[in-house]
């Protein structure tokens, strides 16, 4: 008879591509997991995987598996949220948010879990969208909010809400009354976080569809510590205009007018398709519900010592 365990380290194994990465999300040992895998491909009679080595290269046979195992973990998953629902099992939830959501919205999502999901423990984890997106992929989260760019088939997305982005600059860098080319405006180097940001991309699209090459030189994964950066005049920056309004307001930065303008940017609840997905949507609606990308838990910020 076909087990609960041998269906999970044989559907982990073909999604996340070999047994150690299986063994690691099922928080069992390496010849746990390779047992059961040997155990389903002898009751199978058939195998499974190609003789290659490469347990990801998955045999025809094992491509039907794979759909059958996606639709009986799924259904066992709804089954396990409704008894744990009525016998109010207590769980951790893994959820990855990028800087941006930490800084604003995350307080609300967290009370309103609380109150809905009173048994549910949250583990965050605040990084980069392209490291939240593989963390997704590799089973190390639940649930992720990134940006649109980092996006994966693989992954269930529910659409939260767009932050408009814009280039800021130190005071009088520029005639605020005039609207700034690319190319001026890469007159001063650019500054900007590590490449799985979503900032970044967008900062770098801009100048590469103007056909410009700024001089870069080396900031911060901090959204805060860059506009540290260039409030003390390293160079210019794109960063989400809300989050910075009050140092807009009182002159510390400069929000410079270009052309073409900073575009906004979608960000996105994700979560594995097959995977406890019922729990997914209801955390990623009321993210939504939250969600809230405006100055209401920046006082915390500011306050805040070095």
């Amino acid at each position: 008879m076909i087990t609960i365990k041998q269906v999970e380290a044989f559907y982990w194994t073909a999604k996340l591509g070999t047994v150690q990465r299986a063994a690691s999300k099922l928080h069992v040992t390496q010849s746990a997991a390779t047992k059961r895998l040997q155990e389903l491909e002898r009751i199978s009679a058939v195998p499974l995987f190609e003789a290659s080595g490469r347990k990801s290269a998955l045999t025809p046979k094992g491509q039907e598996m794979l759909a059958l195992c996606e639709g009986f973990l799924a259904a066992t998953a709804r089954l396990e949220e409704v008894k744990a629902s009525a016998r109010h099992v207590a769980r951790t939830l893994h959820i990855g948010i990028t800087e941006m959501v930490a800084l604003t919205w995350f307080p609300s999502l967290v009370r309103k879990l609380n109150s809905i999901y009173p048994q549910v423990t949250l583990h965050p984890d605040v990084d980069l969208s392209a490291s939240l997106r593989d963390k997704v992929l590799d089973g190390r989260l639940d649930i992720a909010v990134l940006t649109e760019s980092f996006l994966d088939p693989a992954m269930a997305s529910v659409r939260l809400e767009s932050v408009q982005f814009g280039w800021i600059a130190p005071p009088g860098a520029f005639d605020g009354n005039k609207v700034v080319s690319l190319q001026h405006l890469s007159t001063l180097p650019l500054i900007l976080q590590d490449q799985g940001s979503g900032a970044t991309a967008l900062g770098e699209t801009q100048f590469a569809q103007a056909g410009v090459q700024p001089h870069r030189i080396s900031g911060s994964n901090s959204l805060v510590a860059l506009a540290g950066l260039v409030e003390a005049g390293m160079g210019v920056s794109c960063m989400p205009l809300r989050l910075f309004s009050h140092e807009i307001r009182q002159g510390r930065l400069q929000v410079v007018r270009t052309d073409p303008p900073a575009p906004s940017l979608g960000y996105y609840a994700v979560f594995l398709k097959q995977h406890q997905a019922a729990l997914g949507y209801a955390v990623a609606d009321i993210a939504r519900q939250c969600c809230d990308f405006g100055t209401k838990h920046r006082q915390t910020r500011r306050r805040a010592g070095p």
